[in-house]
């Protein structure tokens, strides 16, 4: 992520880094930012950070014009622009059409309750999804996509485009107007921190928010925007614009993987069906060459049949389901130990994670519950050090996920058991307790493979669970 200016004398690395982590958190909270969990004091547990490192953060990043001075929290830098009117403001919509972020205010009609401490906090979450969004770093060039509709001349609006304002002065602007806002919860609706919470991860692309008319906000219905849960994991060693919130970026095999299980998913594809490389290659708007070496490759991993006459969905076996699990099991196992032994703040992105998987435990799809708790482990995955490990269990997820969508597993009834056994596993990973984490995990991965199994064609082998799961 692209620095946004000087840190204190003294800790430069340690305040920087304790800027990025805590914005990663308030802009995947959500609504819920509000809530006691997200107090300082709770930051600081949930980080590992000091309190007054994460005291000082989110004054950073809440006001950033205090940057270029003490870089302290303290109470927003005066702004010789900033524009007051006779009533206080509330935000009005939030749009992201690369490259250009617009956020629209307007004066309040009818007052609302005050309640300054939960508006600050709403501000906060709105202000770190845009410092972890990595738009100082986009390029002025449009390449694709629509011209930009201009936007009514206006007293408040906040507009940055790649080039035209400083980004430092955008955020500033943001701000400003923010604490000209009514200090009421419905200055800053739920339904906008949700949008931003979900597409944190994908530098906010997608984002559009119309304050009064939420249900045309929505891209598409089948949009990740309306995705309880976080994205698909990219694989390991991509370059991140913050290593605290990994950015979704999949190359052109993984596109077409990710495209498959959703066809399968909405359109019913049984083992044995034809792929059609046209069809693909319409969806994912990628050239007909690509998608045919993307899916040779998904082929050579087993991952489809490849034959004179295309491609088809593989037949799963019980034996297949065993052999797959059993190798996470102990890639698993691994990994697990290893985490037990990092410092807490490697062990962030999990904890984001499971909190997305708590979310969706309460108002997911059948799919989201499944994801998200494969998201989960693969954070895990991603903290415990292990380069090697790392990418193993990467490449056994994406078989896993196959495995999903073809069988159609349906995991929301289960939900609340993920839940608690990724708890239970990321409680005894940050206590140091390895074998009780490796315990769990094995007790986990029971369950699910003979929950996959359940749909597997033949008869599920517990004679060769047991003797590979050793």
């Amino acid at each position: 992520m692209v620095c946004m200016a000087a840190s204190p004398r003294g800790r430069p690395r340690m305040q920087e880094t304790a800027d990025d982590i805590v914005a990663s958190v308030l802009a995947t909270a959500g609504p819920r930012v509000g809530t006691p969990a997200y107090s300082t004091r709770s930051l600081a547990e949930l980080t590992g950070l000091s309190q007054s490192l994460t005291s000082r953060a989110v004054g950073r990043i809440r006001y950033p014009a205090t940057l270029e001075e003490s870089g302290g929290p303290g109470a927003p830098a005066a702004d010789a622009e900033s524009l007051r009117s006779d009533n206080p403001l509330h935000l009005v919509e939030f749009r992201v059409e690369f490259p250009r972020i617009s956020i629209r205010f307007a004066p309040v009609r009818s007052r609302a309750t005050v309640r300054p401490r939960l508006f600050e906090r709403r501000a906060s979450a709105v202000m770190a999804a845009l410092w972890v969004s990595g738009a100082a770093a986009w390029s002025a060039e449009r390449t694709s996509g629509p011209a930009l509709e201009p936007l009514s001349e206006t007293d408040y609006v906040a507009t940055w485009v790649p080039g035209e304002v400083p980004w430092e002065r955008f955020l500033a602007r943001v701000s400003q107007l923010l604490t000209e806002c009514e200090r009421s919860p419905a200055a800053v609706p739920s339904t906008l921190l949700h949008q931003l919470a979900v597409r944190a991860g994908h530098g906010l692309h997608g984002v559009r928010w119309v304050r009064g008319n939420e249900s045309a906000s929505e891209i598409a219905p089948a949009s990740d925007s309306n995705r309880v849960t976080v994205a698909e994991f990219p694989s390991p060693g991509r370059s991140e614009r913050s290593r605290w919130l990994p950015r979704v970026e999949l190359s052109a095999t993984e596109q077409i993987a990710v495209a498959l299980r959703k066809e399968m998913t909405d359109s019913g594809f049984a083992p044995g069906d034809r792929i059609s490389v046209s069809a693909m290659s319409e969806r994912l708007g990628l050239d007909p060459a690509t998608i045919r070496t993307g899916m040779r490759q998904l082929a050579d991993d087993g991952l489809l049949v490849s034959s004179e006459r295309g491609f088809r969905i593989p037949q799963l076996s019980g034996a297949d389901v065993i052999d797959l699990y059993a190798s996470r099991l102990h890639v698993g196992m691994v990994i697990l130990r290893a985490c037990a032994g990092q410092p807490k703040h490697r062990l962030l992105p999990a904890r984001l994670a499971l909190g997305a998987l708590d979310a969706v435990a309460k108002q997911g799809s059948r799919t989201d519950a499944g994801e998200a708790d494969l998201r989960f482990q693969q954070e895990l995955a991603e903290a415990s050090g292990l380069t090697q490990s790392a990418r193993s269990f990467h490449a056994l997820t994406l078989r896993v996920r196959m495995f999903i969508s073809i069988l159609q597993l349906d995991y929301s009834p289960a939900a609340e058991r993920l839940v608690s056994d990724d708890r239970r596993i990321l409680a005894a990973v940050m206590e140091g307790r390895a074998q009780e984490a490796v315990r769990i995990w094995r007790l986990k991965q029971d369950n699910a493979v003979r929950h996959m199994s359940a749909l597997a064609p033949d008869t599920f082998d517990a004679a060769l669970w047991e003797s590979l799961s050793r």
